[in-house]
């Protein structure tokens, strides 16, 4: 009860000022006129303006919100003390026009903003996985497709690695050799040729190149073969889906 008393007085305060304010201007006009004939347009032009008054207030809208005593209010606006509490936009005839939400704490825009980075994330992921799978399926007809791929590539690179081997040995005992060769001159008192110390540290360096390469070679070989399991078992899932 005692709110609807607190809004008809909230629409009369509307419906005075209203008038008061429209009204201004043609009082102005008015007194300048003492023409006795114009008191009946005067007359009938004041009742069309208050009409319209009151037909403008009646499509006011009423704000609802609670006080700091927990009480609902309803009101031509909303205290911007109040505003961060969230508020209601009902019509002149109470129907619900917007639902304006509280404003959100720190610890709830911390828990939103990670939330949506969150979303962002796992959609960024989708599209990346979607774009692997395209390739994917551009470059492999079928799974068999993958296991081809894989063997001719791991082929090559242990033939590469066996060749290499190979050659560290002819490395290794070209190196002894020569220290050999090194060693009897000396032991004979000889004097030691700059020559043969400059073979040697030549073929160190290719005994350490070659035992680099090999080294890579079989890290490139399990990249490899972890990448192709991969995708041999990703395929299998595209083609399963596809069959299901």
């Amino acid at each position: 009860m005692i709110m609807k008393m607190k809004v008809c007085a909230n629409r009369a305060k509307i419906a005075i000022s209203s008038e008061k304010s429209v009204f201004t201007p043609f009082k102005r006009f008015i007194t300048r006129l003492k023409t006795p004939y114009l008191k009946p347009i005067v007359t009938v032009c004041r009742a069309c303006l208050i009409l319209l008054s009151f037909i403008g207030n009646a499509k006011a809208e009423l704000y609802k919100y609670l006080s700091e005593d927990g009480v609902t209010v309803l009101d031509s606006h909303v205290p911007a003390r109040y505003v961060k509490n969230g508020y209601t936009i009902l019509s002149a005839d109470g129907r619900v026009l917007e639902v304006v939400p509280r404003a959100l704490t720190e610890e709830e825009i911390r828990a939103r903003d990670r939330m949506l980075a969150a979303q962002q994330q796992k959609e960024k992921l989708k599209q990346e996985q979607k774009i692997a799978d395209q390739n994917l399926l551009r470059i492999y007809s079928t799974p068999e497709d993958v296991i081809r791929a894989r063997d001719t590539k791991i082929t090559s690179i242990d033939n590469f690695i066996r060749t290499s081997q190979g050659n560290l040995q002819r490395l290794e005992s070209q190196k002894r050799n020569l220290e050999s060769t090194l060693a009897n001159i000396e032991r004979a008192g000889g004097t030691i040729p700059e020559d043969p110390l400059n073979r040697i540290r030549h073929v160190e360096i290719r005994i350490r190149t070659t035992e680099r390469e090999i080294i890579e070679k079989r890290t490139e070989m399990k990249a490899l073969e972890k990448s192709f399991a991969t995708d041999l078992q990703r395929l299998k899932q595209l083609y399963s889906a596809r069959e299901g």
